[in-house]
């Protein structure tokens, strides 16, 4: 690429710099020490996204999402595989260990 197409080009190849920025700072941000739930929680208030919309769009009931939030249920494999599908996210995302909550 010489200097002429850089500079014909220039919106476009900063929109594509600001494009990624933006993308690696929305995939990037998990701390190592988050749970998946922290990351489920996390995922839905970056998104906006209710438990309820989150449910519908993963064809899974509300009380199943409201169970695994609240430490009640583990993630399954299909689960995992639908909320990285969903979310454009690797698998191993949601596969780190957590204590489930003891049921009284």
């Amino acid at each position: 690429m010489t200097f002429n197409d850089y500079k014909a080009n220039m919106d476009e190849i900063e929109l594509i710099e600001i494009l990624i920025d933006e993308y690696e700072g929305r995939t990037m941000q998990f701390n190592s020490e988050m749970n998946p739930v922290e990351v489920i929680e996390y995922l839905l208030e970056e998104n906006k996204l209710k438990k309820s919309k989150l449910a519908r769009e993963l064809n899974i009931s509300r009380q199943l999402i409201t169970d695994i939030l609240n430490y009640r249920r583990d993630l399954s494999k299909a689960m995992i595989i639908k909320l990285s599908k969903r979310f454009n996210l690797s698998t191993s995302i949601f596969t780190k260990e957590y204590d489930l909550k003891k049921v009284s």
